[in-house]
């Protein structure tokens, strides 16, 4: 029924996505993925990347941590502040 009607509000196009790489070679990756899959590292080297991952989880774990205390003291800040405003407002 409706198809015979002019289109008062046409529907917009579908947007495409379409890049081009630059340069791919695929066996020049297969080759550096197998030389780091089989490099030999050095305990030096060991525990330094190992020291990484520490750090990157120990900041993780910062970010994640609930901030719960410091909101509550704020919202009893605002709270006292806004008690305070009143009772001078009213006087």
């Amino acid at each position: 029924m409706a198809s015979f009607l002019p289109n008062f509000f046409p529907q917009p196009k579908h947007r495409q996505f379409d890049i081009h790489p630059r340069y791919y070679d695929p066996e020049k990756e297969r080759l550096e993925n197998l030389k780091k899959k089989y490099e030999t590292r050095t305990p030096e080297e060991e525990k330094l990347a190992e020291a990484k991952i520490r750090i990157r989880e120990s900041f993780q774990r910062e970010q994640k941590r609930p901030k719960g205390l410091l909101s509550n003291r704020r919202l009893l800040i605002y709270l006292a502040v806004l008690i305070a405003l009143l009772c001078w407002i009213l006087k």
